[in-house]
């Protein structure tokens, strides 16, 4: 039976309600527990040591920062910790008053224990990958790399209750950075009592010993199961969470995930996969979503390694991709072909566009650049691999993209398909070739997308770097007003496309399914949900197919 028939099948046995004896659904919402699939088994609940968005959405809900997000509007942000704060003409002083607050074993929460977070994050001998994300304040970079003290470092807690940020630049939107989890605290005494400051091996994060001062703590955790948190009853917002807790599901293959809602297994899904997500509208109209996303799907090259550390191969391959293509026969129209690498949005003009809009320029241009290089019409070229994770959608877009290549350049490609945790590994440690990736802003802003490719950045992960780019990163973050600041990141991002250490594919919409009997929940270009607001519903009706 072939993909599409087997995809038929499954969707015919499509059912969706409560049923005779209870889903699981109704089982959970009795007990007012929010059910999500989480796309993938989390790699570390430890803030320091996460870089992927299914350990922040846990992270997000067992921990809280100086501000928390809105749940209808990405561009506002709440007090958290913080219950005010205020900063200088310039915006490159930011003082922090702290509201009374307790972590979940009683202690109270101190300025101190956001100092301690972010000198550990930031310790040359932890290796936070995530580091670079409080490169903002003063002399934070240069602490990491060894150069100065952390006392040289723009953090001061004149009493427990306050906190002054020195910034190495003028930042007003600074409280929008501050939602991602790498600005939260950390208990600091429980952290000392499990192993200190650097042990990267500490189980504090483990269910039993887990402390944290978010809306929820940590429950229980069966691997690859499930992992579920419960309400915090010391979270100084306790009274205005909206429901118990929330069980994670990380449930890999979109398939098997859609499968489950209809079986009355989750509230709201991950993803969809394209092929069924025509199938899925018409049976479900009122659960299926496709949202806007801050999220853009792309190629990483290892720049290290022959061919790929010549430019000009590494744009031929990217001019050779019928992006169009992609977008209506792969993924379906849940998304928009990628004319720059950061999405449209945020008060920011792209540079753009990738390639020429007329196929037959793109592959002529493809075709010039890889004969310039020395390989024309492929001759000589040497073997390369792509890597993709098991993801049903990147395993055919990486067949449509091999198939590209070999048609317009003479290039062949083999596909490496791998679990998620050797993926992220292999990509991490730059053992690939070409890597299918994903990127989603940690905030609303084109510098959450640009700046991950400066030299030496923890999520650069190609090997590339350019003075003239580090140059234009440094020029934005001195701009004295936002009009030039989005300039010389436009400008940025220019030199990164026309070297491309990076082959931008399209712009992804999120595509899922969420139970309609589940409130509080809205759209939001970043996807960053805060789930206390969200409440679900208990099931009414038998049930029944849709």
């Amino acid at each position: 039976m072939n993909r599409l028939a087997c995809i038929a099948c499954m969707c015919c046995v499509f059912t969706w309600g409560c049923g005779k004896g209870g889903s699981a659904v109704e089982r959970e919402s009795a007990r007012g527990v929010l059910v999500t699939g989480n796309n993938a088994e989390p790699q570390s609940l430890d803030p320091h040591k996460a870089t992927s968005v299914a350990d922040g959405r846990i992270i997000g809900c067992l921990l809280e920062g100086l501000v928390r997000p809105d749940a209808a509007d990405d561009a506002a942000v709440h007090p958290g910790m913080a219950e005010r704060w205020e900063s200088n003409g310039r915006a490159d002083r930011w003082v922090f008053h702290l509201r009374p607050a307790r972590w979940s074993d009683g202690s109270p929460v101190r300025a101190g224990d956001f100092a301690y977070a972010w000198r550990r994050i930031l310790h040359p001998e932890f290796g936070g990958r995530y580091a670079e994300m409080l490169y903002p304040l003063e002399n934070a970079r240069e602490y990491q790399l060894g150069l100065v003290p952390w006392e040289a470092v723009g953090v001061e807690t004149p009493d427990e209750r306050t906190l002054v940020l020195r910034l190495r630049e003028p930042m007003p939107n600074l409280p929008l950075l501050l939602l991602h989890y790498t600005w939260f605290p950390l208990p600091a005494a429980h952290i000392e009592r499990h192993g200190g400051m650097l042990d990267r091996r500490s189980e504090w994060t483990r269910p039993g010993l887990w402390v944290g001062n978010g809306a929820y703590v940590l429950a229980a955790h069966r691997c690859n199961d499930f992992l579920e948190v419960r309400a915090n009853p010391l979270y100084y917002r306790a009274a205005e969470v909206r429901n118990r807790g929330v069980r994670f599901l990380p449930v890999v293959n979109g398939f098997t995930e859609t499968r489950m809602f209809f079986g009355g297994k989750m509230h709201i899904t991950n993803n969809v996969p394209p092929e069924i997500a025509k199938s899925a509208a018409k049976r479900a109209p009122e659960a299926f979503r496709q949202e806007p996303y801050y999220c853009t799907i792309f190629y990483r090259f290892n720049t290290t390694r022959p061919p790929l550390d010549d430019a000009r191969v590494r744009r031929a391959l990217s001019l050779a991709v019928d992006r169009g293509a992609l977008v209506r026969d792969v993924v379906r129209g849940a998304g928009q072909a990628a004319r720059s690498f950061t999405p449209p949005g945020a008060g920011y003009e792209p540079p753009g566009p990738v390639a020429p809009e007329d196929d037959a320029e793109r592959v002529a241009e493809a075709r010039r650049l890889l004969a310039e290089a020395g390989y024309p019409r492929g001759e000589g070229f040497p073997p390369l691999e792509l890597m993709t994770t098991s993801r049903e959608v990147q395993k055919i877009m990486a067949e449509a993209v091999q198939a590209m290549w070999w048609r317009n350049l003479g290039v062949h490609v083999e596909i490496r398909s791998c679990e998620w945790t050797a993926y992220k590994a292999a990509q991490q440690d730059m053992r690939y070739d070409i890597s299918s990736s994903s990127w989603s802003g940690d905030y609303l802003d084109p510098a959450a997308f640009v700046e991950i490719f400066r030299s030496g950045g923890g999520n650069n992960n190609t090997g590339w770097s350019s003075a003239r780019f580090d140059g234009l990163l440094a020029a934005a973050r001195r701009a004295e007003s936002s009009a030039a600041r989005l300039k010389a990141l436009a400008e940025a991002e220019k030199v990164l496309l026309e070297e491309a250490p990076v082959a931008p594919l399209y712009q992804a919409c999120r595509t899922y399914l969420k139970d309609p009997r589940v409130t509080g929940w809205h759209p939001l270009l970043l996807d960053m949900h805060p789930l206390d607001a969200v409440s679900v519903g208990a099931c009414s009706g038998e049930g029944g197919g849709r």
